[in-house]
């Protein structure tokens, strides 16, 4: 797998919430939480998102809030193909979160922010 075009998201003021369909949670060594996200641009173009940590969840509305003020809206369970879980473990890595640890089957159901 290739990764290219590394940049940052937009702002949020421009981009205050997005509908996410494929993401998985994952956890820092440092403990915050964090998700990473694969937003399809076409069928053969995708974007890798890891998200600053998460400060709140609400998990009636499937809504995750972002130290940034970004709102993900979780538009359904996490993602589950092996092909796009590799995409999104490649794309934490080459976003420098390699020693972080998939939780999102351990820790989704219990997370709690402070």
């Amino acid at each position: 797998m290739l990764f290219v075009d590394d940049r940052d998201a937009p702002p949020v003021a421009k981009q205050s919430r997005m509908e996410v369909h494929s993401w998985r949670l994952i956890r820092t060594p440092a403990g915050t939480y964090h998700l990473v996200t694969l937003i399809e641009q076409c069928e053969t173009r995708a974007t890798v998102r890891v998200t600053s940590a998460i400060t709140a969840v609400d998990s009636e509305a499937g809504l995750v809030t972002t130290s940034s003020g970004r709102q993900y809206l979780l538009m359904g369970p996490a993602e589950e193909r092996t092909f796009e879980r590799d995409i999104l473990a490649g794309g934490a890595v080459s976003l420098g979160l390699g020693d972080a640890v998939d939780v999102t089957v351990f820790a989704w159901d219990q997370i709690q922010i402070d």
